[in-house]
């Protein structure tokens, strides 16, 4: 069986993974986005998903490490690799402590970081195609990619916010500091994310040429998305001052 899911929550994914085993399916792969799974008893493995220092790859002592505890690796995709353990040898967890969770979500913050400047190099890189656009699609269509990933950046930067949240909610159990830099971090709001996709859906679709109905609806749609942009942001930054 194969099911279509995203994440960028690793925490809402293992869940998932999790319920689906309870349901009797083990995870057995994955491909962007495009989960693979066997019928197994339920329950019958529990899952974590973790982050590696490489890229589709992890070391050598780390691989020796999951098969001392009995782990086995199922997949990699990125820097996340997705482990699973049989229910029946006791719980699975990777962090046992505050220090060594805190630590995990760290890395997890600093590679949503960098998703969100490699999110923005592309962008600037649709920003010139469409400067460099010599007619109405040359121009429209990356500038529609622009939204696209515009809204990838507002979920990602949600992420962040919600990681910043644990890290707080762990670094208060052993009256560690907060660093300034994360104190008052507030979600953008989806509303925004709506916005921006729906502009970017705007911007892609085709001149309403002389249908009248057409460029009407098109012209709604334009202005729902503008509103809902304003919302977003009005929203953001009224979370910010509270």
């Amino acid at each position: 069986m194969v099911k279509f899911k995203l994440f960028i929550n690793k925490d809402e994914e293992t869940e998932y993974l999790n319920e689906m085993s309870r349901k009797g399916y083990a995870m057995t792969g994955f491909l962007a986005g495009f989960f693979r799974f066997e019928a197994c008893r339920p329950g019958e493995y529990l899952y974590q998903v973790d982050l590696t220092e490489g890229f589709f790859r992890v070391k050598k002592d780390y691989r020796e490490f999951m098969r001392e505890m009995n782990v086995e690796i199922v997949c990699l995709w990125g820097p996340w690799v997705i482990l699973r353990k049989r229910a029946e040898e006791g719980p699975f967890v990777l962090y046992t402590d505050v220090e060594s969770s805190i630590e995990h979500y760290q890395k997890i913050k600093k590679a949503l970081k960098i998703a969100v400047i490699l999110e923005i190099v592309c962008i600037l890189m649709e920003v010139i195609s469409a400067a460099g656009g010599t007619d109405r699609e040359s121009v429209m269509l990356p500038l529609a990619g622009c939204c696209l990933l515009a809204a990838i950046v507002v979920i990602i930067v949600r992420e962040i916010c919600r990681v910043n949240a644990i890290l707080a909610e762990l670094r208060a159990r052993i009256g560690q500091e907060e660093p300034s830099g994360c104190r008052g971090s507030h979600s953008p709001s989806l509303i925004l994310c709506l916005g921006i996709v729906l502009n970017g859906i705007c911007l892609a679709m085709p001149e309403p040429g002389g249908s009248a109905l057409y460029g009407f609806a098109k012209g709604v749609l334009q202005g729902i998305a503008l509103i809902l942009m304003g919302a977003g942001i009005a929203i953001t930054v009224m979370g910010r001052r509270e």
